[in-house]
């Protein structure tokens, strides 16, 4: 079976699941241009089950954006819209 829906969820709901390095966990982080106006905050990463990474973060108000496009800070995340300045690794996750 090769279902679509499966292969993304979101990091909250795999209990199973977890962060390899727990200080790339970024939720509740400000997102932010690179003027410094604000998107809002992180409030769940999206989990590409298949190739064990985080594909993409949801923000509180719903929208999504691709974690190809977001550089992390101390506390914060800026998103570069139309890609990422510099290619960053990939959060890593990992089941039990």
């Amino acid at each position: 079976m090769n279902d679509t829906h499966d292969r993304f969820g979101e990091l909250e709901d795999l209990g199973d699941w977890s962060l390899v390095n727990p200080e790339q966990d970024i939720r509740g982080f400000s997102v932010l241009d690179s003027k410094g106006n604000s998107y809002g905050r992180i409030e769940e990463l999206l989990v590409d089950k298949k190739k064990e990474h985080i594909a993409a973060v949801r923000l509180e108000d719903g929208r999504m954006i691709a974690a190809d496009d977001l550089e992390i800070r101390n506390q914060d995340v800026v998103y570069h819209d139309g890609g990422a300045a510099s290619r960053i690794d990939y959060a890593r996750v990992r089941r039990p």
